[in-house]
């Protein structure tokens, strides 16, 4: 039977197997990392991680969710929403995220289709629909400045959302695209997309909308 604990024993065992679960996905990924890794890392027995998390795959997502929320923060502080109503403005926001996902270690691991997949399979539906529900907060006061600006006034929220994070996963396939084509392929496509979210919009004039 696993050791009972302390709520602040429990809390330390959280935090340690959140650290050395980012340390262990991060260097040896998803498929590579057992739950014996996990537990001998943080130092309990391995029946007692059920009690902080229901599998591997858990403690990965909640590691996922912690580093595109620590992203998410990173790019609004950068990028006020007044600041990204023009087309450079979208062009700079839109590069800057992307290349923060592209820097980070851990989402980098998420690059092995084969992690993404086992990521996915074993995860209930509601756990991913979180991340879909923060992306969709967190973006809110941006899309509501474009929309304000005439920017894709008339489109839905979730829409958006779901154009941005469809152009984020492309990070997740830099492989897929090859990694000598993939710079000038997400450049291509954020001046494309900047360039289409003001046509697709009230006129403009050079970079501004009018």
């Amino acid at each position: 039977m696993p050791k009972k604990f302390s709520d602040q024993e429990r809390e330390l065992i959280r935090q340690k197997l959140l650290s050395e679960g980012r340390h262990q996905f991060e260097t040896a990924g998803l498929r590579k990392t057992s739950v014996e890794d996990l537990t001998k890392a943080a130092g309990i027995a391995q029946g007692s991680f059920y009690m902080f998390f229901a599998s591997k795959e858990e403690l990965y997502y909640e590691l996922l969710l912690e580093e595109e929320q620590r992203i998410r923060n990173a790019v609004l502080e950068l990028f006020p929403p007044d600041e990204v109503c023009s087309k450079e403005g979208i062009k700079r926001f839109l590069s800057y995220s992307l290349r923060m996902m592209d820097e980070s270690p851990l989402l980098r691991k998420m690059m092995d289709r084969g992690e993404m997949e086992m990521l996915f399979r074993k995860l209930p539906k509601v756990q991913l629909e979180r991340n879909f529900s923060e992306d969709q907060e967190a973006l809110l006061p941006i899309i509501t400045s474009w929309q304000r600006a005439g920017i894709l006034s008339g489109t839905p929220s979730e829409s958006i959302v779901g154009m941005i994070r469809s152009l984020a996963l492309l990070t997740l396939h830099k492989n897929d695209i090859g990694e000598a084509q993939y710079t000038a392929t997400i450049e291509l496509l954020v001046e494309l997309l900047s360039a289409g979210m003001l046509a697709a919009s009230r006129p403009f004039k050079g970079d501004e909308p009018v």
